[in-house]
């Protein structure tokens, strides 16, 4: 019986310290467990993407405003040309001549002055571009 006994106790012993040793929850485990790791890795690269997406989101939304802009000061480029035709419609309707009928002239500068007036106004201005960021995927190994 105390053979038994002995016996049954040490296969307790071992089957404790196998246990205690073989714990998933353990820090050491949990580091040597690749599916951790590539779970770890795939949410930063998620964050990262988020972030991209934002800041892309943000560029597409300010691009737009540009487009915007574009389109009105080109609405207003036409509307010039069209003002300008009239005054040169006007202007040789007057009898425009060199040296001859100064008022056809006036008119002629007066519809030219607008039109550059115009196509100074509302002008969208362009930014220059960031400068482009060092790469992510390296990184510094420390010595």
């Amino acid at each position: 019986m105390k053979s038994r006994t002995g016996a049954v106790v040490v296969l307790l012993a071992a089957l404790a310290g196998g246990l205690a040793f073989s714990n998933p929850s353990s820090p050491s485990s949990a580091a040597q467990d690749p599916a951790a790791e590539r779970m770890d890795k795939l949410e930063a690269d998620l964050a990262a993407a988020k972030l991209r997406i934002e800041a892309l989101s943000n560029e597409v939304a300010e691009a737009k405003k540009k487009m915007d802009a574009t389109a009105k000061y080109a609405e207003n480029q036409a509307k010039a040309a069209a003002a300008m035709t009239e005054a040169l419609d006007q202007a040789e309707r007057e009898g425009f001549t060199y040296g001859i009928n100064p008022n056809s002239r006036h008119t002629l500068l007066r519809g030219w002055r607008e039109m550059l007036a115009t196509a100074q106004e509302d002008v969208p201005e362009v930014e220059a571009p960031p400068p482009p960021a060092p790469p992510a995927g390296k990184r510094a190994r420390k010595p």
